[in-house]
């Protein structure tokens, strides 16, 4: 899919009342993208702003995690993300009971090669489930469909109704995700629906996004040279609204 498709998504983050418009832009539509984000001073005062910074075992100090390539040939499951290779569209803390609401990249430095973004809207790929393989969604959101994270991880599924008919996803494609057999055989009618879904948006200096981690997934294609990324996780300010999860689209 076009990058054209998050047009309307676009935030002038420099304007007056540009994080407002960031958090009303999440709150309709699940994410936000926009420039300017150099430095790691300004990711801390663009995270703060719109909630609580939320630490992560790979975070630095400052709560937020440098995601670069450490050089593992051959990364274990859970850090494909700190190696070159291409990263599977996925939900961030897929292993907690509920994960941090928003999700928030920018690029310190752009790979020589590749390194793209990857956004996906769950809410689309549920639409196109229902539409298409109605028995595959209905397995894809069952209780104890799918296990998440190692020892002390959690069950759930892919698909999880919450309260006021919203609708949060949860997903991860690596060894720290297990599936249910009636859940595990539509993993390839879900990719597929996936890979149409997924926007492809180039990386530069300061280019950042935000996005509602329990509605959107993220991940990247593979890269050479030095690609580095800032990444805070957030629960967001109640003030902004934004829900934990998205409402199901209409379908005929």
């Amino acid at each position: 899919m076009a990058m054209t498709a998050l047009t309307e998504c676009r935030v002038d983050i420099g304007a007056a009342g540009g994080v407002g418009e960031v958090a009303a832009v999440l709150a309709r539509d699940g994410i936000a993208l926009f420039d300017g984000v150099h430095t790691e001073q300004q990711m801390l005062h663009l995270a703060v702003r719109l909630g609580r910074l939320v630490p992560h075992r790979d975070s630095t100090r400052s709560g937020l995690t440098v995601i670069s390539d450490r050089g593992a040939v051959r990364p274990r499951a859970g850090q494909v993300g700190f190696s070159s290779h291409a990263l599977a569209a996925h939900t961030d803390c897929s292993d907690l009971p509920r994960p941090p609401l928003l999700v928030a990249m920018t690029c310190v430095r752009p790979a020589d090669r590749g390194g793209d973004c990857v956004l996906v809207d769950g809410r689309a790929v549920h639409a196109e489930l229902a539409a298409t393989a109605p028995d595959a969604l209905a397995d894809l959101t069952t209780q104890r469909g799918a296990y998440f994270g190692g020892a002390a991880g959690i069950v759930g599924n892919v698909f999880e109704p919450g309260p006021g008919g919203l609708v949060g996803v949860r997903l991860r494609r690596d060894g720290l995700a297990r599936f249910a057999p009636h859940t595990q055989r539509w993993l390839g009618v879900l990719a597929q629906v996936v890979d149409r879904h997924s926007i492809t948006v180039p990386t530069a200096p300061g280019s950042a996004y935000v996005v509602n981690n329990r509605r959107w997934l993220h991940g990247r294609t593979a890269f050479t040279g030095p690609r580095t990324m800032h990444r805070a996780l957030i629960d967001p300010h109640p003030a902004w609204r934004i829900p934990a999860g998205f409402t199901p689209a209409v379908t005929p």
